[in-house]
């Protein structure tokens, strides 16, 4: 039998799908094994947060914030701010933090805890508070966060998120770790953690004062106060809970526990 070789035929080696087809198919993919991905982690984050320890907790970040922190500014409402964490720490028992407090000179208002023990104040958040209640109740709620692990299970999954987005976009990490770690307290937390730091925040007013009254103060004044009712829906997706559901909450818990509502306010040195 003599054996005849025959030509391939057109196109042998050419899929017969479109290749923007078998690209869309191989994104989605890559997406969707990231996404699995990042999942578990968030369940494993949730799980070691829970081993580390406070102390290693403390000596890995601690460093990373002491060129910042600097020497103490000379502002008698700074003193009186580090004295007043002072007597509120002594009413959580189980404190495992070397507490550290800072300012950071900005306009806006705004206060936030770092991982190690370091709580942020900005000098507008120094500038706006009326009452030294009011104050307490600010840096019970960044206790809360620091009782809870908030900040750390937020550090851990926003560096994630960013290394799953540089996974499928491509960069680098150009920004300093303490940079990164701050950047990312300040996106905020979700609601049952915000809810659950003010909870433990106003527990710590009520013990330091015997009272309640001004806890609220700050909230009073944000711009979403007065937030209508047509805004609860929005106010559930936010990070933050608007203020008059937070402020709610808090005369609620306030009301279930039979802790005074009025009461006398101590002012800040000005």
């Amino acid at each position: 039998m003599e054996y005849r070789p025959r030509t391939p035929r057109e196109g042998v080696n050419v899929s017969a799908v479109h290749p923007l087809s078998e690209l869309v198919t191989l994104v989605l993919g890559i997406s969707l094994a990231v996404v699995v991905l990042v999942v578990a982690a968030f369940a494993v984050i949730e799980v070691v947060i829970r081993w580390v320890p406070p102390s290693f907790e403390s000596r890995v970040f601690a460093s990373l914030w002491s060129a910042d922190l600097g020497s103490e500014p000379e502002d008698p409402r700074f003193d009186a701010a580090a004295a007043l964490l002072g007597r509120l720490e002594s009413h959580w028992e189980e404190n495992p933090y070397e507490l550290r407090l800072a300012i950071m000179e900005e306009e806006s208002a705004n206060a936030f805890a770092v991982p190690g023990g370091t709580i942020y104040l900005t000098r507008g958040l120094l500038d706006s508070v009326e009452s030294e209640n009011e104050l307490a109740f600010v840096l019970g709620h960044e206790l809360g966060h620091f009782r809870n692990r908030d900040h750390l299970r937020s550090l851990g999954r926003g560096l994630i998120v960013s290394l799953a987005l540089s996974a499928l976009v491509g960069g680098s990490a150009a920004e300093s770790l303490p940079q990164v770690v701050t950047a990312l307290t300040e996106s905020g937390f979700a609601r049952e953690q915000e809810e659950d730091a003010d909870a433990f925040g106003i527990s710590l007013v009520q013990a330091e004062y015997g009272h309640v009254a001004g806890a609220d103060g700050f909230f009073k004044r944000l711009p979403d106060a007065n937030a209508d009712i047509a805004d609860e829906f929005a106010s559930y997706l936010a990070t933050h809970p608007v203020s008059e559901a937070r402020i709610e909450n808090l005369w609620s818990l306030a009301a279930e526990n039979r802790w005074p509502l009025t009461g006398e306010l101590t002012p800040l040195p000005r």
